[in-house]
């Protein structure tokens, strides 16, 4: 690699120079950032190793002019400074950085660091050469672009779409957030699907569905004999991961007490099983997904700040449906496409009357809960033309600004006296608090304003089925 180190102290730059020479690469130097500057212009460089402290300046200078997409490919950045902190580590990379070193840097580290980036090139420019001779082949047998999930045409989608397609090429971690339903694990999918890592392993983790006596065991595996029913070895979800892509699926359900090994994973790249002492090394990029308010937890005292801090180097917030109407169209049209394949029920479509009286819901669980009132409509329906009565379309009434579920609106027979008629009206409010939530069960429990394990109970007295 060609590389361009930038440093004030004269004998350091002149080591480390002798140093990557020996190593096979090509280096020059420059000392302030003036001359750095210099240095780019006149050159096409592959790597920039920079102090971040300068004479004249800061190293992020050189750092954002090398990666402003004047060149391509981009060099990538490693920043050294004897200052370390969070916070500007953070910085570096966010603003593009490949990797932040805290000096001193002993040469093995140095060798091990730009080793990894070189790889990491190599893999890019396969990547590349692959996609573009494959391009009008994937065209041709009707694959589209792993970004065509992400379906719409509102400004808001759209720049999610060039968040995805601008991150996905580089191993930095990201942190979607956004609502319930609106497609965080999608993203997540799309940014893989995009990335080198592509052929290698998406191993998503349900963090809000794992016991914490096993959260453990589930992401770093465990040996034989760790506990009473550890009969053998099992391999955690970051080994199986290993050269590919770990989602951590509602990150905020990690609890406070394990969030250290999972940050010390993210700093070391290592892992330890339990029962084990010897550390395992694993080569992962980790995208962490949530829909709670994480600096709000970290006040709170229920997240570590520095996990945000390494979760958050890249932030996508996916913006919910109720905010992007518009691309209400476009969505039943791809989402009815695949429910059609599916269900073997090709060439559906939508009224124009049940389009807007969908337009007309406010979607509390996003695109999730479209998606179920659709495939209910087509089952429900025998004709390939969907109707406002294949919907279960809750009418909804505005109480004092608030959304409430309207299940009043025919007379209950008194035949079977008053408890036959209580549990009727009590089944059709769980089943209107269900069908506006999405199945969201806590959130029709809010709805209905009793505890969830109170609404579970009444669903099972009542024959109210899981689906």
């Amino acid at each position: 690699m060609k590389i361009l180190v930038v440093d004030d102290n004269a004998s350091l730059a002149r080591g480390l120079k002798t140093f990557l020479t020996g190593e096979g690469h090509q280096a020059e130097i420059a000392h302030t950032v003036k001359n750095g500057l210099e240095q780019l212009a006149a050159h096409n460089f592959d790597l920039i190793i920079t102090d971040l402290r300068l004479p004249d300046g800061e190293g992020l200078q050189i750092m954002e002019k090398a990666r402003d997409g004047s060149s391509e490919p981009m060099p990538e950045v490693i920043l050294m400074t004897a200052f370390g902190s969070v916070e500007s580590a953070v910085k570096a990379m966010q603003l593009g950085a490949s990797d932040y070193l805290t000096k001193p840097v002993s040469l093995e580290e140095f060798s091990f660091r730009i080793k990894k980036i070189e790889q990491f090139r190599q893999l890019g420019v396969q990547n590349t050469r692959l996609e573009r001779s494959c391009e009008s082949l994937y065209t041709a047998a009707g694959f589209g672009s792993a970004l065509d999930d992400m379906a719409g045409a509102s400004p808001e989608i759209d720049e999610v779409r060039q968040m995805i397609g601008r991150v996905a090429a580089y191993p930095s971690t990201v942190l979607i957030t956004g609502e319930t339903g609106v497609g965080k694990e999608v993203a997540a999918k799309a940014i893989h699907s995009l990335s080198p890592r592509q052929n290698a392993p998406f191993v998503r983790v349900n963090c809000a569905s794992i016991p914490e006596t096993l959260f453990e065991s589930e992401l770093f595996g465990h040996e034989k004999g760790a506990f009473t029913d550890a009969r053998q070895r099992r391999t955690g979800s970051f080994e199986a991961a290993d050269g590919g892509t770990v989602f951590l699926d509602e990150v905020g359900e990690v609890p406070i007490t394990l969030q250290a090994k999972l940050l010390r994973v993210l700093q070391e790249k290592e892992i330890t099983r339990l029962g084990s002492s010897k550390p395992v090394s694993v080569d992962v990029r980790i995208i962490a997904a949530t829909n709670r308010n994480l600096a709000e937890m970290v006040s709170a005292g229920q997240f570590r700040e520095d996990l945000l801090y390494r979760l958050s180097v890249v932030n996508i917030h996916l913006p919910p449906l109720r905010q992007r109407k518009g691309d209400l169209p476009i969505l039943c049209r791809t989402l009815l496409l695949r429910i059609g394949e599916d269900l073997g029920r090709p060439k559906l479509k939508l009224s124009q009357a049940a389009l807007e009286a969908l337009q007309k819901q406010e979607w509390p669980g996003n695109i999730r809960q479209l998606k179920n009132a659709l495939e209910r409509a087509v089952v429900m329906s025998d004709s390939s033309v969907l109707n406002p009565a294949d919907f279960l379309i809750t009418p909804q009434v505005v109480d004092n600004g608030k959304s409430v579920v309207a299940v009043a609106d025919e007379v209950l027979s008194t035949d079977g006296g008053l408890n036959a008629a209580l549990e009727s009206l009590e089944k059709r409010m769980i089943l209107a608090a269900l069908a506006e939530s999405g199945g969201i069960k806590s959130r029709a429990a809010e709805i209905l304003k009793i505890p969830r394990t109170q609404l579970l109970y009444r669903m099972k007295k009542l024959g109210i089925g899981e689906d």
